[in-house]
């Protein structure tokens, strides 16, 4: 006999969760080691549910566990980005092409006032409003067309490309963007043009791409310019260990 499932989650469940959205956030940053003490302490749990969270993680690709360091938190592989962006294009083209038969002028109202609420939040500011308006504009899409199996399948894909895209809107100039195509979007699903509609989320999700690809490569220009900062600084200071030698003598 099957027996009963408890009605509160259990403490390893709540402790991934935490550590998930952390990092999907951006509020743990790539690189960053993960100790189980200081994390259990921070939460006021025990060692074993924040281990058991972590190696969830690691199962979801978020956190890697490397030899003598323990665990620390994944960091982006443009070869991953690609991929998967890759696999957003062509299944949201699909949701596109199969929402189009399915589409009614409520569900076009839905699409415009998703718009306008990005505008307001962007008026004000409110980048978490922002995520939420761009995410639920891709939901009425996909609700539209009618397929739990498809759905599924992208779920899991922008699941997966949360973090990205909270990178993708933190480019200088993308939300901005992001409103027109979705505008764009919107005026080619009403004149039923598929092409048109099938064009507009290949430059949306294009656009996404290269905003997020760019960040990457300007992350990794800083990281540069510090290491080439530090080689420069224990140069000069060799050379003043130089000095204080020959002084010396």
């Amino acid at each position: 006999m099957i027996s009963k499932l408890a009605a509160v989650k259990s403490l390893s469940e709540r402790a991934f969760e935490e550590l998930r959205s952390a990092i999907l956030e951006g509020k743990i940053p790539p690189g960053t080691r993960l100790v189980e003490r200081t994390l259990a302490e921070s939460m006021g749990i025990s060692r074993t549910p924040v281990h058991d969270a972590l190696n969830s993680l690691v199962a979801k690709r978020l956190v890697k566990k490397l030899p003598n360091k323990g665990f620390v938190v994944a960091r982006l592989e443009k070869k991953d980005i690609v991929q998967l962006y890759t696999l957003r294009l062509h299944l949201e083209s699909l949701a596109v092409q199969w929402a189009l038969p399915n589409l009614t002028a409520g569900i076009l109202e839905k699409l415009r006032s998703n718009v306008k609420r990005m505008e307001a939040c962007a008026h004000q500011t409110d980048m978490e409003c922002i995520i939420e308006a761009n995410v639920e504009f891709h939901r009425i899409i996909l609700s539209a067309a009618d397929s739990s199996i498809l759905t599924g399948f992208i779920e899991q894909v922008q699941s997966n490309a949360r973090l990205f895209r909270i990178r993708s809107m933190n480019t200088p100039n993308r939300i901005p963007r992001v409103i027109e195509e979705h505008r764009n979007l919107i005026d080619a699903l009403e004149k039923r043009d598929e092409a048109a509609a099938g064009e507009c989320i290949r430059i949306h999700l294009g656009n996404a791409l290269n905003s997020i690809l760019a960040t990457l490569d300007s992350a990794d220009g800083e990281v540069e310019k510090g290491s080439s900062q530090r080689v420069h600084r224990s140069s000069h200071q060799e050379d003043r260990e130089t000095n204080k030698k020959e002084e010396s003598l």
